[in-house]
């Protein structure tokens, strides 16, 4: 979804609709990248523990209020983006739009390759 999202932003048609992102749900944020990986029940501890003075609320508070999310990189923070309206285009526009989207297809799918293969010769020692 995603990719048709960027799709319609970089086509440059006329003929668009708004959205709510599927990458952050229409909140404009997402989870800060350094916690996507979870956490230990240890760091949850941790972070339980762990008490700003100003407020007096955790590390663990924090991060469940959201004090951590960063800006969204798909709508940059509106929680909306432009997807093609494609019950307003011409057939040609359609027959162009969607040419479009396989091209976009398939570069990502080369260049997911080309990730797959240097992550597997790294993992050989090259």
């Amino acid at each position: 979804m995603t990719n048709i999202m960027l799709a319609a932003a970089n086509f440059g048609f006329q003929h668009t609709k708004w959205q709510i992102c599927g990458c952050c749900e229409g909140h404009g944020s997402v989870d800060h990248p350094a916690f996507s990986n979870g956490f230990t029940s240890q760091e949850w501890a941790d972070m339980q523990n762990d008490f700003d003075q100003h407020d007096g609320s955790t590390a663990a508070d924090r991060y469940l209020r959201g004090d951590y999310d960063v800006l969204c990189l798909v709508c940059h923070g509106s929680g909306k983006v432009r997807v093609a309206d494609v019950s307003k285009m011409s057939f040609a526009q359609k027959r162009g739009y969607v040419r479009y989207v396989r091209e976009q297809q398939d570069i990502a799918l080369a260049q997911r390759q080309v990730r797959q293969e240097s992550a597997a010769e790294r993992r050989m020692g090259a």
